[in-house]
């Protein structure tokens, strides 16, 4: 891996950040007369795909020419996940997941998901994708090869992220609990029996998380609490955090360093884990989510 990329919702590019140097690239996929709203990314082969919520399209980057292609589908998107030849996008208008044909450009399934479907994740080796819908309080798994919902998850209120782990045997959620004047979870959920297995009280608001399989850690943002949360996957506990001076969003780790979105800042903070200094980088506006290639 030698690149970030970076949501920048209130900006009309994606912050590409080179991780020996840390230039900082910035790749516009419209001009700034309009707010699109840039709020997904995934990756396939040389290609880079964008999904928007506040335009009715997607976008595709080629990662060598930096050639941009507009496909438009009529609904505004949160994530998306690309699948051979099929684009599967969530809707935040429609709360729904569709299925785009990409080879012959028309909407092939629409799936009910939901209120405000917020992000997904895939595993590739059941063929299975998980959208948490935040403002139902559940997480719908479907099988993509069915495009058919095969189990829901009741979570603690508004959830924001969910990931398979373990070959999908648990899944991991950020429940956020905005509104509730309360602290937020991160849980996990058994998939066979879909039972809460354990639930962790965090600080306040947690919304990300990065899964480091080799340190048995997962680390989460907490954004209204200033801080990422360093849980423990072995006791099953939060054992620190990480103060970082803002709203935290997006949060990556690649060797000795944690990489933390400031959605209030625009910024993105590179943490020393093991010397406790940072660097400071600065990004578009209203940041979010940070993906790594």
């Amino acid at each position: 891996m030698n690149d970030l990329y970076i949501c920048n919702g209130s900006s009309n590019y994606i912050s590409k950040i080179n991780l020996i140097d840390n230039l900082h690239q910035k790749i516009y996929l419209e001009n700034e007369s309009r707010i699109i709203g840039i709020h997904g990314i995934d990756f396939f082969n040389d290609k880079v795909y964008i999904a928007t919520n506040n335009s009715y399209n997607f976008y595709e980057i080629d990662v060598n020419t930096l050639r941009i292609k507009v496909w438009n589908i009529g609904m505004f998107t949160n994530d998306l996940k690309i699948i051979n030849d099929s684009m599967y996008l969530i809707g935040s208008d429609t709360n729904c997941l569709v299925v785009y044909d990409m080879r012959n450009k028309y909407l092939c399934y629409q799936i009910e998901c939901g209120n405000y479907p917020q992000s997904m994740d895939i595993n590739d080796k059941h063929k299975l994708l998980c959208v948490t819908s935040s403002k139902s309080d559940q997480i719908n798994v479907i099988d993509y090869n069915l495009n058919d919902i095969v189990k829901k998850f009741r979570t603690y209120s508004f959830p924001m992220n969910s990931k398979f782990y373990k070959d999908s045997k648990y899944i991991f959620v950020c429940e956020s609990r905005f509104g509730d004047n309360s602290s937020g979870n991160f849980s996990i959920y058994d998939f066979d029996s879909g039972q809460n297995y354990k639930s962790i009280r965090l600080n306040n608001a947690p919304i990300d998380m990065f899964i480091d399989y080799e340190s048995r850690c997962v680390f989460v943002s907490n954004y209204l609490g200033n801080c990422v949360s360093v849980v423990d996957l072995s006791e099953l506990k939060e054992i620190g955090r990480i103060y970082v001076n803002g709203n935290p969003s997006g949060v990556y780790r690649n060797g000795r360093f944690l990489y933390v979105v400031l959605s209030d800042k625009e910024v993105l903070i590179k943490y020393d884990l093991y010397t406790h200094n940072n660097e400071v980088i600065e990004i578009g506006e209203d940041p979010s989510r940070i993906y790594g290639c």
